[in-house]
């Protein structure tokens, strides 16, 4: 799917988030830090009709992406297993480099253009926050709760920043995708794993008990489980890409059609 992401403007701040979390003392013990394509693409649409200079909207996306960056890092140390607690220096470096790039969100937003926007990341990162603790003392007491909450650290960043921008629709959109990438991640066979706070929670729901680590994930109750969520997930991706949201940007337009496709065979059958 990479060759949905060619773009000259992608690709510009790609190579400037390379630029900014490149440090070489960090690269010798620990992986780069992974780019999000589809945060860039729904930033890109999200910006699409503000006053903001080229510059600015770049800096704004670069912001969040960093954001991203933080969240997946801190997540790579929860999930890291027995190796990442015995082998100390690199979880240590792990948890330096998400904190690294929380710090270098805050010095991208720091110019009076963006002083109208840095409560709104701040918001959204903090009921990011909230809810993963919630995933992680699996506080779940129905599935609606547990999906809303899924739902929230998925989605919640974009949802914010929709509703900023006058674009509520879009926001709602990139909720409903982030949470199906989350599940179709979760769905992936893995053997003696430790768990995500996601799919901790899932595990506690739908299997009893609280549990770090998983023989075989995910067990077959769970794939059914995640199944009929993608399933669901890609229907409303659909719907909410044909009927309720207008997606002006053609290559995030094709990057949420293709994950819908599942759907659109399923109906053809």
């Amino acid at each position: 799917m990479k060759e949905l992401y060619e773009n000259a403007e992608v690709q510009k701040i790609e190579q400037e988030f390379r630029q900014l979390t490149s440090h070489p003392y960090l690269n010798e013990y620990i992986e780069e830090a992974g780019i999000e394509y589809d945060y860039i693409l729904f930033m890109m649409e999200l910006l699409s009709d503000s006053s903001l200079s080229a510059d600015t909207e770049r800096e704004q996306i670069l912001s969040a992406l960093l954001v991203q960056a933080a969240f997946v890092t801190h997540e790579k140390v929860e999930t890291g297993g027995k190796d990442a607690f015995h082998d100390k220096k690199p979880r240590q470096l792990t948890v330096l480099a998400g904190d690294f790039f929380s710090s270098l969100y805050h010095s991208m937003l720091d110019r009076e253009v963006h002083a109208s926007v840095i409560p709104v990341f701040s918001e959204a990162i903090q009921k990011i926050n909230e809810e993963k603790m919630s995933l992680h003392f699996r506080e779940n007491e129905s599935e609606d709760v547990l999906l809303s909450r899924l739902a929230l650290v998925e989605g919640c960043f974009l949802k914010k920043i929709g509703s900023f921008y006058k674009k509520p629709e879009t926001g709602s959109l990139a909720e409903t995708f982030f949470l199906l990438k989350r599940l179709v991640h979760e769905r992936k066979p893995q053997e003696n794993c430790y768990l995500s706070a996601p799919a901790g929670s899932i595990h506690a729901f739908l299997e009893g008990g609280s549990r770090e680590w998983s023989g075989a994930w995910p067990t077959d109750n769970i794939e059914q489980w995640l199944t009929f969520h993608i399933k669901r997930l890609q229907k409303e991706l659909h719907q909410k890409l044909h009927t309720t949201t207008s997606v002006g940007n053609k290559l995030l337009y094709n990057v949420l059609k293709t994950w819908s496709h599942d759907f659109i065979k399923a109906e053809m059958k």
